[in-house]
């Protein structure tokens, strides 16, 4: 659960999302298939060396509560279920769970505590803290909130109501969205780590090259060397949807849009500026037509 506080702050950080994406059934594979992505091996390590740092032991990365981090990141990233009074803890009908809405179920913790058997198969309770920034999410951006916040460190730190043992940790990022799931049981999936690397570098590459074009496709470094100021409407998770949805807004008129790829998503951009002032005052208009807009300044 969350104190009121970080509550009011996801919030705040939810209102500033990007719209645009459309309701999708989530579905990621076997459990047995699961690895982690590097940005979750990353926040996996911070974890543990701040508890190696206050003496405490490391907790075993769980195969189990990181498929249910990663379904959930995605279910909050595509489905939106955390909307119209429902908080972060709170799921979808998109997927082979049971909907919830944290804040208005009367029993509202099994909403948490029973998805990690409904999804997995992990049969202790589950305990989760989400974060989101309003664009992609990095694990030195969630972590540093987390430890800062009380109720998030204790979890992190098994102190205050949390001083039983954590037996399993696993965590899921997916678009603007981090999960981190604590167990209170073992995981029978053991051996758990990182996915291949190289291949999944590889696999994002061609997925790039095939599914769009050198004209509409700005890598990071492009976008730094250019110094523009992008207006982002949206952001999909594949080249293929991101190509198409630049080919719809190209023959409605929209000629300047173009793809950003951002790690495992694609932003879309339907204009950019050469000044932050440019793109601001710009900004109004666009929101009158893509609700969601927002300006993305490039990396300094």
């Amino acid at each position: 659960m969350v104190t009121r506080r970080l509550y009011l702050f996801l919030l705040f950080l939810l209102l500033l999302l990007p719209g645009g994406v459309d309701a999708q059934v989530i579905n990621l594979g076997p459990v047995k298939d699961h690895c982690a992505s590097a940005e979750e091996v990353r926040l996996y390590n911070l974890i543990s060396e701040y508890r190696r740092v206050h003496k405490l032991p490391v907790i075993p990365f769980s195969r189990s509560l990181s498929y249910v981090a990663r379904v959930h990141a995605m279910d909050l990233q595509f489905n939106r279920p955390d909307f119209g009074g429902c908080n972060p803890h709170s799921w979808s009908d998109k997927g082979k769970w049971k909907a919830c809405c944290y804040t208005r179920d009367k029993n509202r913790q099994l909403c948490m505590n029973e998805k990690p058997r409904e999804i997995a198969g992990y049969r202790y309770k589950g305990w989760e803290m989400v974060y989101s920034g309003g664009e992609e999410a990095h694990a030195g951006d969630a972590f540093d909130l987390w430890k800062g916040l009380g109720l998030t460190n204790d979890y992190l730190l098994n102190t205050g109501k949390w001083i039983k043992p954590w037996k399993a940790i696993g965590i899921g990022f997916y678009g603007d969205y981090a999960t981190v799931w604590f167990g209170e049981g073992d995981d029978t999936e053991k051996d758990f780590g990182g996915c291949a690397t190289d291949t999944t570098a590889s696999a994002k590459a061609d997925e790039v090259a095939n599914a769009a074009t050198e004209e509409t496709v700005l890598s990071e470094t492009e976008i730094d060397m250019a110094g523009r100021f992008h207006i982002i409407t949206g952001s999909l998770n594949s080249a293929e949807k991101a190509a198409a949805e630049v080919k719809r807004l190209k023959s409605t008129g929209y000629q300047s849009a173009m793809i950003l790829p951002n790690g495992n998503m694609f932003r879309i951009s339907v204009d950019n500026y050469a000044t932050e002032a440019e793109a601001v005052q710009a900004l109004t208009e666009w929101q009158k037509v893509f609700t969601g807009a927002w300006v993305l300044k490039p990396q300094q």
